[in-house]
């Protein structure tokens, strides 16, 4: 926390400036591939320098419009064309005109007063889970390791999220990490289809940065992994809307420490998960591995995502399923196992309290019912 709230005040080194910056990251990445597969760059349409320049013809059909030095999402616009200057948002569910979109981002501009006025506007990508928006996967990296995982759905106001830990495991509310605010909503987990490359990508992508400590965001789409953006300061937790368990902090500081040990040259002895065994793999193999058929994968994703754990156990057949098709076991395992968690955070999430908790709270309302005035 220490290296990310300074990170937060001020990026330490000018690679991590750049690879915060939208445009030249794009361009870095255009040539870079993972067993032969790029990663997913939505198509920049335009970059636009003042709010004036927003116009139906910029905007097309649909857009994903973004200011380019924001961050937690400030002065994205998802929007889709309903009439003549007239626009539905899919971040902020609801309809916008021309102006109404002109005049707020040039609010958001005021917000940030250092940075130069600039915009993109970019494919608006459709995603593998339910929603018209596609599922946001933050990946927390210590270099080759991933940490936890924060699985964000914007189709709902307010946002849908659950942490996931460095296996792809949901981590309990309530006993590994607290939400400060009630500006999200728990929601079920769900594994993405392209687990395997989408969390190989994420260890790549870390592995060029020079920090012990990465936030990588990345898309789940129905064209496989899309890139989001760097980022080596995660408000979320500065601002303390989300907080962890003792045990999960302490197990972050020691993926931070063994993470500056690997950037000094020293050795670290490698840790038995996904992480590591993605690793083990060339990266010819991973690209070559399966994935569910997109349908399949949707009709299960769709029925676990509204607590219905049948669908996560369909999922988890599925992916047991594709070792027949040339899977790789052991890194097949991983993500099968993800899935089973799923279904159990799914069980638990639509079960009905239980009659010890229902009796405990018929108590405590009969005691405060006394204490009311008549």
């Amino acid at each position: 926390m220490k290296f990310t709230t300074a990170e937060y005040y001020n990026r330490g080194t000018k690679l991590r400036r750049d690879l915060t910056n939208k445009t030249f990251v794009h361009q870095l990445l255009r040539d870079k591939t993972l067993g032969g597969q790029h990663i997913g760059l939505p198509t920049q349409h335009a970059i636009l320098t003042s709010p004036e320049q927003i116009t139906d013809e910029v905007l097309g059909e649909r857009v994903a419009l973004k200011f380019a030095h924001g961050w937690s999402a400030k002065g994205v616009m998802l929007l889709e064309r309903i009439g003549e200057h007239q626009y539905f948002d899919h971040m902020s569910l609801r309809e916008r005109s021309l102006d109404n979109i002109r005049r707020s981002q040039q609010a958001i501009l005021a917000k940030f007063p250092k940075k130069k006025a600039a915009w993109i506007v970019e494919d608006f990508l459709q995603g593998a889970q339910p929603g018209g928006v596609p599922y946001d996967y933050k990946f927390y990296m210590f270099q080759d390791q991933i940490g936890v995982v924060a699985q964000i759905d914007r189709n709902s106001s307010p946002l849908r999220a659950v942490m996931l830990d460095g296996n792809l495991k949901p981590l309990t509310l309530g006993r590994d990490y607290w939400t400060g605010r009630n500006d999200t909503q728990l929601t079920v987990p769900l594994v993405p289809r392209s687990a395997v490359m989408l969390s190989r990508w994420a260890i790549e992508l870390a592995k060029m940065t020079d920090a012990p400590f990465s936030r990588i965001d990345l898309y789940d789409t129905v064209d496989g992994p899309y890139f989001g953006e760097f980022t080596f300061s995660t408000g979320a937790e500065i601002k303390g809307r989300v907080t962890y368990s003792r045990a999960i902090d302490d197990h972050l500081d020691e993926l931070f420490n063994e993470a500056q040990r690997e950037l000094n040259g020293e050795t670290v002895t490698p840790r038995d998960t996904f992480s590591t065994a993605l690793q083990t793999l060339e990266p010819e193999v991973i690209a070559a591995q399966p994935v569910m058929d997109l349908q399949q994968y949707q009709r299960y994703a769709y029925y676990l995502h509204n607590q219905g754990s049948l669908g996560g156990y369909r999922l988890a057949q599925a992916q047991q399923a594709l070792v027949e098709h040339g899977a790789e076991e052991t890194i097949n395992r991983y993500v099968v196992d993800a899935h089973h968690a799923a279904r159990r955070s799914a069980r638990r999430l639509g079960a009905p309290p239980s009659n010890r908790v229902t009796q405990q709270a018929k108590r405590v309302y009969r005691k405060v019912s006394k204490l009311l005035p008549v």
